[in-house]
This record gives structure tokens, C-alpha cells and sequence, in this order.
């Protein structure tokens, strides 16, 4: 019992500490690490842990092990989730050097304009986001999609800035369809096809939630922007002269180039070619390139053009991979320490109705989403528990899950430190806890709605 008191004391005092240090404008890269390295130590002398790093990958020594989870850690997102943020940034950028992307809004902005509502069309192209995630399992990769291509259209119609992120941020509200590590995790835990699954329990949530989150987009962000002083009229006549690099007119089809490359090898499209974002993005930037060459007839000039590209991927390095890398240390910390043990712990002692422990674990996981920047290691860890206490209460394991998994998701997007929330407030050039303000309200109404439902039609 002490013990246990004594790593929920320590983690409550990191994270009060953390979160005070961030709030105050301190270096989040840092205050992450530190917060993170500190949990390590603290569940090495408190017994939770013996080691930071797989055995073969070990030093030797513990101290030098907590830096090489560090060095680990860094090495995986910097080739994975780390190149796919860089490569989308610097396509963004490449667009906008060649006036692409300017094509794309200037084009676009004429019949969007007629709607007279610019938070209209943002609630619209939040929908369409939502319909992409579909087929884009990726939260990341699907943001850094519509950075590119939705969000320059946003703010051109008058959309505050962090307005146009949040409704992009947002776009994958719920993890659904078979390409979900989540939806996988369910349908094997239930002993459903994952069709099955996917149509009878997750699609019909999916659209309500999707209904109530694009009106709860449109209210609060025209809310937060008259409060704050934007106007997007003003706005839109303010920049009006703004020195843009517009392209020709068969440039507005550049930004476009990785959705249709992605969707286009796809089981939507031609099967049997694998595509992923890095690969569309270097495909795009090279027929963006050979266009450049046809449009200047400058070799040298095209051939400099590329250090756009790969500038915009070093300044993503700097400022969004590193803090991915902060935050997945912050969190090992605190796994490390025991806390989601704890939590499956008390859960398993709670004599209460099934449904009612449902609530309260969806609850659970989203705090614990919001701390750790992601919802896959809580799910993982509560998901084998459900069957049995659902069968020994008389509940339905599915609709329980079902809930739990909704929860994991939108609690990530309440997390400054999860990698959609930096990345996408990286690249619009704001902060993520001012993303978050900004997300908080459509997808608290996306977690009440997901109960609701739920319960309504399961």
C-alpha cells in the first residue's frame, strides 16, 4: 500500500510540476524529458522496474540505459512517424515555394466563397476529413495531408489560424475501420470478424459523433475567434495583398498529388501496389519538380528549388519530432511506474454494473490518453479484462469496448504532447496547448455523444 501511494505521489507531483513548468512558457522538449527520466529513476529504486531498455540492448549500466531508451526512442520516430511529419512539411513548404499551393486556394476560395461562411465550410471539410480517416488509418499522416491541402483553403476563407487546425487535428475523431491497431485489438478480444465489428457497432456511432462534433466545430471556433478579436472578413481583406506566388492553373492538381497517390493504391483504387505518405510524397515532389522544369525551362533553378523541400524537413525536425520524442519519454515514465497496473487493478475490485464500469474505464483511459499522448497502451492493457467482468455482470464485452476504444481516442486529442496534436500545431505554427483549448469542446461532445449512443443503440 505504501509503495502504491508512493508512485501515484510521485507521478501526481511530475505531472503538477510539468504541466506548471510548460504552462509558463518553459522549453516542453525539455520539462518532458526531465519529468520522464525522473519517473524512470523513481520506478527503478521504487521496485516497479529493472530495466529501461530490452536486455540486449542494454549498456550495462542503468544510467546510461535511461538515455539509451532516449536514443532508441528518437531512432524509431526520426524513421517513422518522425520522416512522415518532415516529408509532409516539406512537400507543404515545396507548394507553397511554387506557388502550388496558392493555386490550389485561390481556385478553391471562388465557389467556397458563394457560401458566405467560412465556419461553414470548415464544418464541411471537418466531415470530409472524418470520411478520409477511413481510409487513412494514420491520425498523423491524414493531418499532414490536409495541412498541406485543407487547412492553406481555411485560413485563405477567414478562419483563424488555430480554428482551421483544430477542424484538421480533429479529422481522425475516432479510431474505426479494419487498418485500426484498436479495432484489431476488439474484434479479436470479442472473437468478431472484424467487418462484423466494424459495421454493426463502430459506423453507426461513428456518423452521430461525426454530426455532433462538425456542429460543436462550428460553434466554437466562431465563438473563440469573435472572442479573441478575429474577424474573418477583415481577415480576408487584410491579406488580400498579400504577396502570393500563385502558379499556373494545372498546379492546383500538385497539393492533391499524395491523396490521389494514397487513395489511388489502395483497396479503393488498384490493388496490389503498396503506398504509404513518405513514398507519395517524394512521387509528388518529383512530378513538382519536373513541372517546375517545364514551366522555367531553368535546370539550376529547379534543381535549387529542392532545398525548399528539405529545409522545411529540418525546421519539423527541430521543433515537432523532438518534442514526439519528449513526450513518448514522459509517458514510458509513467508506465514505468505502474500506474496503468494500478488502475486495472482497482478496476477488476469495483462490484458495480457492467455498464457503469464501462463508463468508468472509457473515464480512465481518456486521462490517461490525455497524460501519456496516446490511448494504444491503456486499451491494450484494460481491453483482456472486459470479457470476463462483462460476462460475470451480465454486460455486453462489445458495446463496453466499443466505448473504451472511442474514449482512447478523443482523449488524444486533448493531449498537447500526443504526435497529431504537435504535429499539426507545429506546422500551423502554434502552440499545441492552444490547439487543445481549441479541439477540448468538439471532442468532450464527441465522448458524451459516443456514451449516449451507445447505450441508445446498443
Amino acid at each position: 500500500m505504501e509503495g502504491t501511494c508512493m508512485n501515484l505521489l510521485v507521478c501526481l507531483l511530475v505531472i503538477v510540476i510539468t504541466g506548471t513548468l510548460v504552462i509558463k512558457k518553459f522549453k516542453a522538449q525539455t520539462v518532458l524529458l526531465l519529468g520522464g527520466l525522473i519517473m524512470m529513476f523513481a520506478a527503478y529504486l521504487l521496485g516497479y522496474t529493472t530495466s529501461f531498455v530490452e536486455a540486449k540492448k542494454a549498456t550495462g549500466v542503468l544510467f546510461f540505459d535511461a538515455f539509451e531508451f532516449i536514443n532508441i526512442t528518437t531512432a524509431k520516430d526520426a524513421a517513422n512517424l518522425g520522416l512522415m511529419i518532415m516529408t509532409c512539411t516539406g512537400f507543404a513548404k515545396y507548394m507553397d515555394h511554387i506557388g502550388a499551393s496558392s493555386r490550389l486556394v485561390v481556385t478553391a476560395i471562388k465557389p467556397l466563397g458563394k457560401m458566405k461562411s467560412a465556419y461553414l465550410v470548415m464544418a464541411l471539410t471537418f466531415i470530409l476529413n472524418m470520411f478520409m480517416s477511413l481510409v487513412i488509418p494514420s491520425a498523423s499522416g491524414l493531418a499532414m495531408l490536409m495541412m498541406v491541402t485543407i487547412f492553406p483553403i481555411l485560413v485563405r476563407l477567414g478562419v483563424s489560424p488555430v480554428g482551421a487546425a483544430a477542424a484538421v487535428a480533429t479529422g481522425h475523431l475516432l479510431d474505426i475501420g479494419p487498418a485500426s491497431a484498436t479495432t484489431l485489438l476488439v474484434s479479436k478480444t470479442v472473437n468478431m470478424p472484424v467487418h462484423e465489428y466494424f459495421v454493426g457497432y463502430q459506423l453507426k456511432v461513428y456518423i452521430i459523433c461525426g454530426l455532433m462534433a462538425a456542429i460543436a466545430h462550428f460553434v466554437w471556433q466562431k465563438y473563440l475567434d469573435k472572442k479573441s478579436g478575429h474577424v474573418p472578413a477583415e481577415y480576408v481583406e487584410a491579406h488580400k495583398s498579400d504577396d502570393l506566388e500563385v502558379g499556373p492553373l494545372p498546379y492546383i492538381f500538385l497539393p492533391l498529388l499524395p491523396l490521389i497517390f494514397i487513395l489511388g493504391f489502395s483497396d479503393y483504387g488498384i490493388q496490389g501496389v503498396k503506398m504509404n505518405v513518405n513514398l507519395a510524397m517524394f512521387l509528388s515532389l518529383f512530378i513538382a519538380m519536373g513541372c517546375e522544369l517545364i514551366r522555367h525551362r531553368d535546370f539550376r533553378k529547379m534543381a535549387a528549388s529542392i532545398q525548399t523541400f528539405f529545409k522545411g524537413m529540418g525546421d519539423q525536425f527541430a521543433n515537432t519530432v523532438t518534442l514526439i520524442v519528449a513526450g513518448e519519454t514522459f509517458a514510458f515514465g509513467l508506465t514505468s511506474l505502474g500506474i496503468v497496473k494500478e488502475f486495472v487493478a482497482a478496476i477488476q475490485s469495483l462490484a458495480i454494473s457492467a455498464d457503469v464500469v464501462g463508463v468508468i474505464v472509457s473515464t480512465i483511459i481518456t486521462g490517461l490518453s490525455i497524460v501519456m499522448g496516446s490511448g494504444v497502451a491503456s486499451m491494450f492493457a484494460f481491453a483482456p479484462l472486459v470479457p470476463n467482468f462483462a460476462a460475470d455482470l451480465g454486460g455486453n464485452a462489445t458495446t463496453i469496448l466499443l466505448g473504451m476504444q472511442n474514449a482512447a481516442s478523443v482523449g488524444r486529442l486533448l493531449s498537447p504532447i500526443s504526435a497529431v496534436m504537435i504535429a499539426v500545431a507545429g506546422i500551423a505554427n502554434i502552440s499545441s496547448f492552444d490547439l487543445v483549448k481549441r479541439t477540448s469542446v468538439p471532442v468532450i461532445v464527441t465522448f458524451i455523444t459516443s456514451t449516449i449512443a451507445i447505450w441508445i443503440i446498443h
